[in-house]
């Protein structure tokens, strides 16, 4: 760690002892790197200190910030619903984005930094589930996802990103991506085949070109012990195509492909696909998923 991290100032709450606060919505702050930073921590209806609770991070996308991925995502009564503590920190610098390594649009703030003190925090606060820790991010906050989650694989039990990519084309036209993680993770993946701004497919319009959300669904799949293709099958509508590879001990790595979406979040509060968005609500397949793959035995 390459940075000095001073004091935290918790807002909305008056200290931070072990199992000092219950069900609430919280906003606390850490400076880091010169840089004030803020994130919220939701403890769900009935958090009971004495059992432990699953753990989910959520990072939103560039020029985002906590409180509007936080409502577009309805995280809170999903917390509730699902009984999750749920943390969701603000990005860096002006644009608000985040330093995934491979691809810096937050800045060149040390976010992996960030990120393991407030987990180490929130972890040390609250009666945490270890083999129930999970992440999820859009768009930029998904690249941070699947950077994130590969530097940390011994922590993520499963992990998800909406619109994101695990690596883009560098100025000698080779590709820089996330490192190879030490520890196998399951992975969802969800992407709009139709997303204008971060490529489905390398060779599609899109602003970012990109591994393509298929090539980077093989690449999980591949550290997962893959034994084979993918098993492929479509909802109903046949708007959304299902990609799952089955790897060992009961991991898994998914992609979901939209037909008609583009860079939103499906099935989130002001949503702007084509799509119908009750064909997938992207929030609600995250949690399933994370559901049935909690941590499993190296």
């Amino acid at each position: 760690m390459n940075a000095i991290l001073v004091a935290t100032a918790m807002l909305m709450a008056g200290c931070n002892d072990a199992d000092s606060r219950g069900a609430g919505r919280y906003v606390d702050s850490l400076t880091f790197e010169s840089e004030t930073r803020q994130y919220i921590v939701i403890v769900p209806k009935g958090y009971d200190a004495a059992k432990p609770a699953p753990l989910v991070l959520g990072l939103h996308g560039l020029t985002g910030n906590m409180t509007g991925f936080e409502a577009v995502t309805r995280i809170r009564s999903k917390a509730d619903e699902g009984g999750f503590i749920a943390v969701v920190p603000n990005g860096t610098g002006g644009l608000r984005g985040w330093n995934t390594g491979f691809f810096a649009m937050g800045g060149g703030k040390d976010d992996v930094a960030y990120l393991d003190e407030i987990m180490k925090r929130v972890r040390g606060e609250f009666n945490v589930d270890q083999t129930r820790i999970h992440m999820f991010g859009h768009s930029n906050g998904a690249m941070m996802t699947y950077y994130y989650g590969a530097q940390r694989s011994d922590i993520f039990a499963s992990i998800a990103g909406v619109a994101g990519t695990i690596g883009v084309p560098n100025s000698t036209a080779a590709i820089k991506q996330i490192p190879e993680p030490k520890n196998p993770l399951s992975v969802l993946m969800i992407h709009g085949m139709l997303d204008p701004m971060v490529a489905y497919k390398a060779g599609d319009r899109a602003m970012l070109q990109c591994v393509g959300a298929e090539a980077g669904a093989e690449w999980w799949a591949s550290k997962v012990g893959a034994k084979s293709g993918p098993e492929t099958t479509e909802n109903d509508a046949k708007t959304v195509q299902k990609r799952t590879f089955l790897g060992d001990k009961g991991l898994e790595v998914t992609l979901l492909s939209c037909k008609n979406g583009n860079h939103d979040i499906p099935g989130a509060v002001g949503n702007r696909a084509t799509a119908d968005p009750v064909d997938l609500v992207a929030v609600d397949a995250i949690w399933d998923f994370f559901v049935a793959h909690p941590k499993t035995e190296k």
